[in-house]
């Protein structure tokens, strides 16, 4: 009796196969999905915060100041909040002699007059005046005192 020999195949791994990708093409979307709404959610609440506080301010520090003004000596250090539209590279350029138009107008302050009140809003006033006549134009949206120390 002559047996028919047959060829067994090696069983097939196609359905395993199957089943591998589509459970990997499964976990790949449910990762974007879970990034894609963390994305979302934050540009929602960037925008809440936006609504409630306004926009980012446009900030440009002057550098650190160190004046004598007789008996009295002062320290300054300011950074000014300029108007939106205004680009910070328009004070940078005249940074320096922004700095030196605001040390001879500080220094026709009387030294007791920094002291009183009312000095803070009086430094305010000549950096804007300072900014102004450098640049030619009203940019200056706030003056912010970091540090002002009378000695």
């Amino acid at each position: 009796m002559a047996r028919s020999i047959r060829h067994q195949r090696p069983p097939e791994h196609g359905a395993a196969r199957l089943v591998f990708v589509i459970i990997a093409v499964l976990a790949t979307l449910a990762g974007l999905a879970y990034f894609g709404t963390s994305m979302y959610e934050r540009a929602a609440e960037q925008r809440r915060v936006t609504a409630l506080m306004g926009r980012k301010g446009n900030f440009t520090p002057l550098p650190a100041l160190d004046l004598h003004l007789g008996a009295r000596s002062l320290e300054l250090k300011v950074i000014l909040e300029l108007k939106p539209k205004v680009s910070p590279r328009v004070a940078d350029r005249q940074r320096e002699r922004i700095v030196d138009q605001l040390y001879d107008d500080i220094r026709q302050i009387e030294p007791e007059d920094l002291v009183g009140p009312g000095s803070a809003e009086r430094v305010k006033q000549s950096v804007t005046r300072a900014v102004q006549r450098e640049t030619g134009r009203d940019i200056v949206k706030e003056v912010l005192i970091e540090r002002m120390v009378v000695k």
